[in-house]
C-alpha cells in the first residue's frame, strides 16, 4: 500500500506548491483555473542560500580565509549584509509560498505534517552531524536539546543563539510561521482584497516601529563581537521569533496582491536595481535596521517580478532546469554549508591565504556544499518526505476503513 501511495505522490504534494484554490478569480494579467507553478521562485531560493554562504565565509569564526587585512576587509564589507538579506528573503518567501499554495480543502493537520516532513528530518540529520564534527559538545545538553526541539531562539542568551548547526536557528522562526499560518491565513481572508497593498505597507511600518522601540528601549549589554550590536538588541530585533513575523506577513500579502491582480509589477531589472541600492544604503544606517526591515519592500517587489516572469511564461535563467534543480536542493544546501565551512576551519587550523588561494578555498567549499546537498536531497530529504507522508496517509486510510 505505501509503495502505491508513494508513487502517486507528486512534487506539489511534497512541497505544497501550485495547488488549486476554490473561488480563485485571476492572477496578474489573466485568469487561471489553478495557480501555476512558479519555477523562478524555486530557482531564486538557491541564490538566497548562496548569500548566506558568502556571509558565513566572511566571518572570523568560520572561514575568513584571506591573509591580507585589506582584502579581507573589502570582502567582509561586500558580503557583510548578504546573510541578513538571504534570511529575510527566505522569511518573506515563506509567507508568499504559503498563501500561493494554500488550499481551502486543506486541513491544519495535513499542512503541519507536510511542513514537518519537509523541514525536520534534514534538521535532525545535520544536528547529528554537528556532534560528529565537534560543532557542539554532547555535555552542553541544555543548548543542543533546545536546538533539537527548535526553540533555542526563544532564549535571551547568546549561548543559545547559534548552537549546533548554525543555520538551524532560522528554523525556530520558520516553525513559528508554520504553526501560526493557518490562523493568520484565516484572519487575512477576512480582510477585503482591496486593502492588501495597505496591509503590506502597514505590516512593514509595524516592523519598523518595533525595531525603533527595541533600538530606543532595549537595555544594551555586551556586544555581539562579530557584529556592532549589543546581545540584547540582537536578540530582540533579529533572533526573537515574534520580531520576524512582519516579514512573513508581508510575503503573505504580496502573494495575495499577485493572486488578485493588484500587485505592483516592476521589471526584474528594476526590482534588482532597487534591492542593490537598498543593500548599499543598508551599510550607512544603524546596524539593527540593516538586518531585516530595510529589505521587506524591495524583496516583496523582487519576488513578485520573478513570479511575473513565470505567469507570462518567459524563459529566464532563474526558471531554467539547472536553476530549478539548485532551488530544489537549496534547503539541503542551506543546512550543510556551515558544516562544510566549519570542517574547513578545522582543516586549515587558523591559517590564512593569499587572494587566489582564498577564493579557491571558498570555491571548493561551495562545490562540496552543493555536492553534499544534492546527495542529501536525493537520498534523504525526498525519501523521508515521501515515507512520512505515505505512512500517515496509509494509517488514515486504514482508520477510515475500520468499522465504527
Amino acid at each position: 500500500m505505501s509503495a502505491i501511495i508513494t508513487k502517486k505522490m507528486s512534487s506539489d504534494e511534497l512541497y505544497g506548491e501550485a495547488h488549486p484554490a476554490p473561488g480563485m478569480q485571476s492572477i496578474a494579467a489573466g485568469a487561471f483555473s489553478v495557480r501555476p507553478k512558479l519555477p523562478s521562485i524555486t530557482g531564486s531560493r538557491f541564490w538566497a542560500a548562496f548569500l548566506v554562504f558568502l556571509f558565513h565565509a566572511s566571518l572570523p569564526s568560520d572561514l575568513a580565509p584571506f591573509a591580507n587585512p585589506t582584502i579581507q576587509h573589502i570582502y567582509t564589507v561586500i558580503v557583510g549584509k548578504a546573510g541578513w538579506l538571504g534570511v529575510s528573503y527566505f522569511f518573506i518567501l515563506s509567507g508568499f509560498i504559503m498563501v500561493w499554495s494554500a488550499k481551502d480543502t486543506d486541513t491544519v493537520g495535513d499542512f503541519y505534517l507536510r511542513r514537518f516532513a519537509k523541514i525536520y528530518p534534514t534538521h535532525f540529520l545535520t544536528w547529528l552531524v554537528a556532534f560528529l564534527i565537534g560543532a557542539v559538545s554532547i555535555y552542553q545538553y541544555k543548548l543542543w536539546s533546545t536546538n533539537l526541539l527548535l526553540v533555542n531562539t526563544w532564549f535571551n542568551d547568546v549561548h543559545y543563539f547559534f548552537v549546533g548547526n548554525r543555520p538551524s536557528w532560522s528554523l525556530c522562526i520558520e516553525a513559528m510561521f508554520y504553526l501560526s499560518f493557518p490562523f493568520l491565513y484565516r484572519i487575512m481572508k477576512t480582510i477585503p482584497a482591496k486593502h492588501d497593498l495597505l496591509a503590506l505597507l502597514l505590516v512593514t511600518t509595524a516592523s519598523l516601529a518595533v525595531q525603533i522601540a527595541i533600538y530606543l528601549w532595549a537595555e544594551p549589554n555586551k556586544m555581539m563581537g562579530a557584529f556592532p550590536i549589543s546581545q540584547h538588541h540582537f536578540w530582540f530585533s533579529y533572533i526573537f521569533p515574534p520580531a520576524r513575523i512582519f516579514e512573513f506577513l508581508a510575503g503573505m500579502f504580496a502573494a495575495r496582491l499577485l493572486i488578485n491582480g493588484r500587485a505592483i509589477m516592476l521589471s526584474k531589472t528594476a526590482s534588482l536595481a532597487l534591492l542593490v541600492v537598498t543593500y548599499i544604503a543598508s551599510m550607512y544606517i544603524p546596524y539593527q535596521f540593516s538586518m531585516s526591515v530595510v529589505f521587506i519592500i524591495p524583496v516583496c517587489l523582487l519576488i513578485t517580478s520573478f513570479a511575473g516572469d513565470d505567469l507570462k511564461t518567459r524563459k529566464t535563467a532563474l526558471n531554467s532546469p539547472t536553476s530549478v534543480w539548485l532551488g530544489d536542493i537549496s534547503y539541503a544546501f542551506y543546512m550543510v554549508h556551515f558544516l562544510v565551512l566549519f570542517y574547513f576551519l578545522n582543516l586549515t587550523a587558523g591559517r590564512k591565504f593569499d587572494l587566489a588561494e582564498g577564493i579557491g578555498l571558498i570555491a571548493v567549499a561551495l562545490v562540496l556544499s552543493i555536492a553534499f546537498a544534492a546527495f542529501l536531497y536525493k537520498y534523504f530529504e525526498v525519501p523521508m518526505m515521501k515515507t512520512i507522508l505515505a505512512k500517515f496517509r496509509e494509517r488514515r486510510l486504514v482508520s477510515l476503513r475500520e468499522p465504527s
